[in-house]
């Protein structure tokens, strides 16, 4: 049964104990998809990532892409399938690819805050530029752009502040996968509301179709 099929007769359930109208009930039906559909996916890449020994560093990508996407947009596939895959590739590439640069992450703590404010400056910059990041599906009025616009600025801030905590009063030992895994997170997810950044989202996404 599909996820459509499943919202469709939950929707159905609850119309009929609660006499709802069809636009209740369609409000109903989109947010079981909703709910249903994220449900699958996350339960689907951390069970891959605990088999792919990725866990620790996909939990770190996830949450920071997660939290300032929130804000700051991005793009979105046309289907559930394409949004399905390409998220995995997305959050398991990049806690492999923190995996495999750990080793090497043992610069000294000036140097790790050099990269960490430059980091801050250039995301910050494509922020007040690009975000948020609209798209065909989902467009924003002025009042919400304004809004989502501090929104994403603000979450800079804060994540520049965590993270300066995070590696100033923790022994990089201890904490070199989290300062790692954001940077790379963080940096994507801005790189990804970038006009650039849709053009490479959208020619991943459409791999299949060539």
């Amino acid at each position: 049964m599909s996820i459509l099929n499943i919202s469709n007769s939950l929707a159905g359930y609850f119309k009929r104990q609660l006499n709802l109208d069809e636009d209740r009930t369609d409000i109903l039906r989109y947010g079981f998809e909703v709910i249903i559909g994220e449900s699958i996916k996350i339960i689907t890449l951390f069970l891959l990532a605990y088999s792919l020994e990725l866990t620790q560093y996909v939990i770190v990508g996830f949450l920071t892409v997660g939290i300032y996407r929130l804000f700051s947009g991005g793009y979105h596939s046309e289907t559930y399938e394409r949004c399905f895959v390409l998220s995995l590739m997305l959050f398991l590439g990049m806690g492999k690819i923190t995996q495999m640069l750990l080793p090497y992450f043992r610069f000294s703590v000036p140097l790790n805050f050099g990269i960490v404010t430059a980091t801050f400056v250039m995301t910050l910059w494509i922020a007040i530029k690009w975000a948020p990041a609209e798209t065909v599906n989902k467009p924003l009025s002025p009042t919400e752009k304004n809004r989502q616009k501090k929104f994403s600025l603000g979450w800079i801030v804060l994540w520049f502040i965590l993270t300066c905590y995070l590696l100033l009063w923790f022994p990089l030992e201890k904490t070199a996968f989290i300062l790692l895994g954001t940077l790379i997170a963080h940096i994507l997810q801005s790189i990804s509301i970038t006009p650039t950044g849709f053009k490479i989202m959208r020619f991943i996404d459409t791999l299949e179709d060539n």
